[in-house]
């Protein structure tokens, strides 16, 4: 049995009713975007079960965070860039960052572990990254659902403030102050 079909039958097994996006990601374009290189999938699983079990899953990639013109003052977008707002005389609109593109639990196993810990997972593994790629700006999107900006907020996530329109999910980001990153470098 290959590597994939491997997979695609642990990744059968996953339901998330919560949110069918997570789900269907999963199922029908996590293999293909890694295959491609759009993203990296990790899983997370309980190593002390016999039998392997996706208790979570979070999917990394690089986005660029696009502002519209006008949208930010120059002190907030100097805050994004972290040296300037302006680059070669026009106002910075686009910025690198590290997008968490799709986070969620399995509910097969509901108790296993809570959203704060596969985040933290997830930041760890960001983490890893930004030691050995850079970056300062972490971005995510997701519903506008009260329980889920509290647990992004607790990380240091904020609301990037714009018009959403009913229903578009809205854009959260968490800047990694210089202290962060220094430590996180020391710790290599």
């Amino acid at each position: 049995m290959s590597d994939e079909v491997k997979a695609q039958e642990l990744i059968s097994i996953f339901v998330c009713k919560k949110d069918a996006d997570i789900e269907n990601f999963l199922k029908s374009k996590a293999i293909q975007f890694e295959k491609l290189g759009k993203s990296r999938t990790f899983f997370i699983y309980d190593e002390n079960k016999d039998e392997f079990q996706i208790l979570a899953y979070f999917t990394l990639a690089i986005q660029v965070l696009k502002i519209p013109e006008g949208m930010l003052s120059g002190n907030k977008v100097k805050k994004l860039d972290g040296l300037s707002a302006n680059m070669r005389g026009s106002r910075i609109t686009e910025f690198p960052s590290i997008l968490i593109g799709q986070l969620g639990k399995n509910e097969m196993h509901p108790r296993a572990i809570s959203g704060s810990e596969v985040l933290e997972y997830c930041l760890a593994k960001i983490f890893e990254g930004q030691v050995r790629l850079g970056g300062r700006i972490i971005m995510l999107e997701c519903k506008d659902l009260p329980y889920l900006v509290r647990l992004y907020g607790k990380f240091g996530f904020n609301v990037l403030e714009r018009d959403y329109a009913e229903g578009e999910l809205i854009q959260m980001i968490k800047i990694l102050e210089a202290d962060e990153i220094i430590e996180l470098k020391e710790e290599d």
